[in-house]
């Protein structure tokens, strides 16, 4: 099996992580992104090749392209980011791994399977946090109760690591786009606009609002299911100025107001920080005679710590050839299992 591919965005705060936790693993990444001086230093500290490139320069990706079987592409967001690589991939003939959770990429992507299969290539975003343990959950709890038409999943973040500078710059991007939820199959706009559920993660109930994430698009090719809500567990602060954001959502539809909110972005958490933190996710399918199942996962802090050991489980399979070509998901592609890959992942069932 070869161990090199492209990691595109590596001077980044997760594409760094990617690049040095890569390397600790056996692979050689080729580290690749616009600014040679960066990566340089990077690159010369971890024995590793780097290739200069920006996203717009058509030929210059084609020449980092050159020899590698696959793109784990870590610079966002990917609204602006995903279609030239893409682009790039399918020219090339190289699979395609991005850490989106913007449903409108997966859209984009989509609408590009046929293509995709033409050219020999896989597209697969969300290899990160956003979506592998929901989907992959998801995947798991149909299997559990194949006859379910509705699945509803929720996730929640315990000690001190906030969201990486790239998700923070992303949700602010996404403003615009709205609230989602697959009802009969469909993206629809909820008619709810605030919606909380008291959900145990396993140390008890807690209050959960519903999110927009990427499952609602992502669990329905994977599963099928019709019916689909996610819910997160958010400080009240950030659930009032969540609040606050949809009813000032028209505004966010002009650059300059995204802008603004952009200089607000915080630094990643710190590596003690991401060390005292632990994500649950939480997964429950119905069907229509009223039969249930509850299934949980455990691991570690999401943004970053589990994301990157995600994502390079996912260049680990492709390297070894297991790829389907045209538009997937990740647990589509890989099964419910692949999640239990990423060291750290507990799955219980609840009985």
């Amino acid at each position: 099996m070869t161990t090199s591919f492209l990691l595109y965005g590596a001077n980044g705060y997760v594409g760094e992580a990617a690049a040095m936790l890569a390397v600790a693993q056996g692979l050689r990444p080729i580290l690749a992104g616009r600014d040679a001086a960066k990566l340089e230093p990077l690159a010369q500290r971890l024995g590793v090749e780097f290739r200069v490139c920006a996203l717009d320069d058509a030929p210059g990706l084609d020449r980092a392209l050159r020899g590698v079987p696959v793109v784990l592409h870590c610079a966002g967001p990917y609204k602006f980011a995903s279609k030239p690589m893409a682009d790039a991939c399918l020219r090339a003939g190289v699979h395609y791994l991005d850490l989106t959770g913007e449903i409108p990429v997966f859209e984009a992507l989509a609408a590009r399977d046929a293509e995709a299969k033409e050219r020999g290539v896989m597209l697969l975003p969300a290899v990160g946090f956003d979506v592998v343990p929901t989907d992959c959950l998801a995947v798991h709890l149909l299997r559990r109760l194949p006859s379910a038409t509705r699945l509803t999943l929720a996730f929640q973040s315990v000690g001190r690591a906030g969201l990486p500078p790239g998700t923070q710059r992303t949700m602010i991007e996404l403003l615009p786009f709205g609230d989602r939820v697959r009802l009969g199959g469909k993206l629809v706009v909820p008619k709810q606009a605030v919606k909380l559920r008291s959900i145990d993660f396993g140390q008890g109930p807690v209050e959960a609002m519903r999110f927009t994430w990427g499952d609602v698009y992502t669990a329905y090719h994977s599963t099928g299911i019709a019916d689909i809500e996610v819910y997160a567990v958010l400080p009240a602060p950030m659930r009032r100025q969540m609040a606050l954001l949809k009813t000032l959502r028209p505004l966010f539809s002009l650059a300059p107001m995204r802008a603004l909110l952009q200089r607000g972005v915080r630094p990643g958490p710190s590596a003690q920080a991401r060390a005292q933190t632990v994500t649950h996710v939480w997964g429950e399918v119905t069907d229509a005679q009223g039969r249930s199942a509850v299934s949980r996962l455990h691991g570690p802090e999401a943004g970053l710590v589990w994301t990157t050991r995600a994502a390079l489980a996912a260049v680990k399979r492709v390297l070894a050839g297991n790829t389907t070509l045209g538009y997937q998901t990740p647990g589509k592609a890989f099964g419910a299992d692949f999640v239990l890959e990423c060291e750290g992942v507990e799955r219980e069932d609840v009985h």
